[in-house]
């Protein structure tokens, strides 16, 4: 498939062209200090911090999906591969964000390697947003759907829905469906009752005290996410500890895991041969 095609049918099915405010200027300058990624970034990029980063040679013939991409990614590509992600930097629960190294660059644009990812339009995406992945996976219906992280694509990053199973048949349906790859730990349980009740789910990085506050304003009990064991998450457990709420964490990495894994079957889909590469959990 040509390349500029594939990038046209991705643009389409996230709307990437028509989101805006998914900002990634101060993460970029903090972990770029010399941003030397500009000197391999297509021109409509920056501004627009999703699409495609880096362009590859003009046929694709593989594609490879990741959650965040890596150095030790990159070096595993084929040449000619179109790396599909859902961050454009690398991440570490101790250090945050972590840039690619210059020499990741030399090697996408010596071997023709494209780099195209999206956050905010995956994260709210109708059939593959982490939240509603693992949602239905737990069996929590979406009720509601909430928490918006971009404007000028619909939807939201987090999902709510009334559970009828325990906290932690919850939890081992989680961690069934997220593999022996990513720990699911119950971080607390709820001050009264066995029961998860009302679920919201938030994908990715949502140890944060905002979103669990929207989550409580909608009648949470119990709150899935990733990112809990980090240093930023402290206001948000003492929220939980306070609310009374469970929590339970899969794992930053992991909660984001299930699109990407969805995403190689989009791509199988196009005649394209695929494969999500592990890098976690984190």
């Amino acid at each position: 498939m040509r390349s500029d095609r594939l990038v046209h049918r991705l643009d389409g099915y996230f709307g990437t062209r028509d989101v805006r405010g998914d900002e990634w200027a101060d993460i970029f300058e903090l972990v770029y200090p010399d941003p030397y990624w500009r000197q391999y970034a297509e021109p409509e990029y920056e501004g627009r911090w999703n699409g495609l980063l880096v362009r590859g040679r003009d046929e694709v013939v593989r594609v490879a999906t990741c959650v965040f991409p890596s150095d030790r990614i990159v070096g595993l590509l084929e040449a000619g591969t179109f790396l599909f992600s859902e961050h454009p930097v690398d991440y570490g629960d101790g250090p945050g964000f972590l840039p690619l190294a210059r020499a990741s660059f030399e090697r996408m644009r010596a071997d023709g390697i494209g780099f195209y990812h999206v956050h905010a339009p995956i994260d709210h995406h109708p059939e593959v947003s982490p939240s509603r992945l693992c949602a239905a996976a737990m069996g929590v219906p979406v009720e509601e759907e909430y928490l918006p992280i971009a404007e000028g694509i619909p939807g939201g990053a987090a999902v709510i829905g009334a559970s009828d199973v325990t906290l932690d048949a919850l939890a081992a349906r989680l961690q069934a469906y997220l593999g022996p790859e990513v720990p699911v730990r119950i971080v607390r349980r709820r001050s009264s009752g066995d029961w998860a009740g009302r679920v919201a789910v938030v994908g990715g990085g949502g140890a944060d005290r905002e979103a669990l506050q929207a989550s409580l304003d909608r009648g949470c009990q119990t709150y899935v996410t990733g990112g809990v064991f980090t240093r930023w998450a402290e206001e948000f457990l003492a929220l939980a500890a306070e609310a009374g709420v469970a929590v339970v964490d899969g794992t930053h990495y992991g909660t984001e895991k299930p699109p990407q894994l969805a995403m190689v079957d989009w791509f199988r889909a196009l005649g394209l041969d695929a494969e999500f590469i592990p890098d976690g959990p984190k």
